[in-house]
């Protein structure tokens, strides 16, 4: 019979294969494809998995996302974004993954309308944990692999909603600036820098784990994540899609204590993007894989490397979609 701890194992494979974000914090591959000026509402789910178990946590997250895209010029409401986009920008959303739930609200600016694209961002978001905040081990000892003893698929799987675990809270800021071009026959190409302030509410001395971003973090932490990423589209209804994020958190010493490395992995992922509905209607699958830095965190065998990736975004049509209800 199989035992609770495999019985968990299969359900979270399942759900994070099931349920098509980070991902965790990834870009949003729709940015030409879905979205319009004015009111935009969207439901997403994201879901990834190791091929092996083992050292990736797999994760899956449902959000409901609202964007509001004042155009800074004399476009219309509803009318598609186009290869030279100016607008401010308000978003609004409600995330939910096993362990955690919350919403963020964000305010944005792309001034210039032209293909070379340039944009900022600034996001506060707020999540709770469902009695899964776990206590990560944040510093080696003597480079003895101190770390990779609980940053893996296992400790957490372990421990989440054990007598153990917390209902912690945490929330952050992400400062996020995009620079981008868009191509003649509607390639893109970007590159996202964010620089994150994270305060989780916890007991663990500080020593927590961000299930979106899949790694150990201090109580009072900054991250920094580049996303570099481009669409090539084939047909009107199909593209071909990657991304290659990279994610730092800081250190901190205490005298000559070190109470948290600073620790890091970067992550590839490619696939197809197929659209239909006149691009309201989004699904993508991406095969990659992913690679933490530094000698003792320990990446597992190489089968437990490589990720398969599922999305699905769908925007709802509002009456000002001209294009829609003409």
């Amino acid at each position: 019979m199989m035992s609770i701890k495999g019985i968990f194992k299969s359900f979270l494979l399942s759900m994070a294969l099931l349920t098509a974000g980070a991902g965790a914090n990834g870009y949003d591959d729709l940015a030409q494809n879905g979205l319009r000026y004015g009111p935009n509402l969207s439901a997403s789910f994201t879901g990834n998995t190791p091929f092996v178990w083992g050292q990736w946590l797999p994760q899956a997250v449902g959000e409901v996302h609202y964007t509001w895209l004042e155009p800074m010029g004399e476009l219309m409401y509803g009318d598609k974004l186009g290869r030279e986009a100016s607008y401010w920008r308000l978003d609004a959303a409600l995330e939910l993954t096993p362990f955690t739930g919350g919403y963020k609200l964000g305010l944005g600016l792309r001034p210039v309308n032209s293909r070379w694209q340039f944009e900022v961002n600034a996001t506060y978001e707020s999540y709770l944990y469902f009695r899964s905040n776990v206590q990560m081990v944040t510093a080696e000892v003597e480079g003895s692999g101190e770390i990779a003893r609980t940053w893996n698929a296992d400790h957490i799987t372990d421990n989440v909603w054990s007598d153990s675990a917390k209902w912690d809270y945490s929330q952050l800021m992400d400062f996020c600036v995009h620079f981008g071009y868009m191509f003649e026959k509607g390639s893109n190409i970007g590159l996202n820098i964010h620089y994150i302030v994270t305060d989780v509410s916890t007991d663990f001395d500080g020593k927590s784990y961000d299930y979106k971003l899949n790694m150990p973090v201090f109580s009072r932490d900054f991250l920094i994540i580049t996303e570099c990423f481009g669409r090539i589209p084939f047909t009107e209804h199909f593209a071909a899609v990657f991304e290659t994020d990279y994610y730092r958190t800081g250190n901190l010493r205490s005298d000559n204590t070190v109470q948290k490395e600073s620790l890091g992995y970067g992550k590839m992922l490619v696939g197809p993007h197929l659209s239909w509905n006149d691009g309201l209607q989004n699904l993508f699958l991406k095969l990659g894989a992913w690679r933490r830095i530094g000698k003792t965190f320990y990446n597992g065998s190489l089968s437990q490397q490589f990720l398969v990736q599922l999305e699905y975004q769908g925007y709802f049509a509002f009456p000002s979609h001209r294009d829609l209800s003409e």
